[in-house]
C-alpha cells in the first residue's frame, strides 16, 4: 500500500481522505533497534488519548528514489524509540514487539538523507474512526521527500 502524505503547513499536520496524518519535514534510519520502546507514547493527538489502543508494530516505508539512513520514530516524553538502519529506495523496515498501551504522547519522525539530517518535530498521531480497537495495531511512518514525512496509525495485519 503506497501512502503520500500530503502537506499543508510546514511543521503543521493535515489529514487526508484516509484520515492519516500527514506531517511536513523528516529525520534519520538506521538499523532495527528496539529500545526503550514504549510506545504507550508512540501515537498521539486530539483523539489519540484513548488507553484502549494497543500497538504492536512497526513499519517504516521509503518512498523516495535516495536511499534513507537513521530513520528513527522517537517517544521525547519516554526516551523510547524504533529505528531502521538503511531502507532501499521504494522498499521498508518493519517489526513487531509485544502489545503496549497508546497513551497520546507525542512522537518525532528523524532521518537522513543524501547525508542531510531531516526532522518532523514532535506531533500527535491521530486515530482513525474505522480503527477496531478490540485488535492491535501498528504506525506506518513514510518517508517521501528531503522534508516530507508522516506517520499513521493502522489496523495490525493479522
Amino acid at each position: 500500500m503506497s501512502i503520500a502524505p500530503a502537506i499543508e503547513n510546514p511543521g503543521g499536520s493535515c489529514m487526508n481522505h484516509t484520515l492519516r496524518l500527514c506531517v511536513n519535514r523528516m529525520f534519520r534510519p538506521c538499523c532495527v533497534v528496539v529500545a526503550m520502546l514504549s510506545l504507550s507514547a508512540c501515537a498521539g493527538g486530539s483523539v489519540a488519548r484513548d488507553p484502549q489502543i494497543q500497538i504492536s508494530g512497526m513499519v517504516m516505508e521509503n518512498q523516495t528514489e535516495m536511499y534513507l539512513s537513521a530513520v528513527s520514530l522517537l517517544v521525547p516524553a519516554t526516551g523510547g524509540f524504533v529505528s531502521c538502519g538503511t531502507i532501499t529506495p521504494g522498499s521498508r523496515c518493519s517489526t513487531t514487539f509485544p502489545e503496549v498501551n497508546y497513551s497520546g504522547n507525542p512522537v518525532e519522525i528523524t532521518w537522513s538523507l543524501a547525508g542531510q539530517i531531516h526532522t518532523t518535530g514532535p506531533f500527535h498521531l491521530q486515530i482513525p474512526t474505522d480503527l477496531d480497537q478490540r485488535k492491535a495495531a501498528e504506525v506506518r511512518v513514510v518517508i517521501s521527500g528531503p522534508e516530507t514525512a508522516g506517520a499513521i496509525i493502522v489496523q495490525h495485519p493479522d
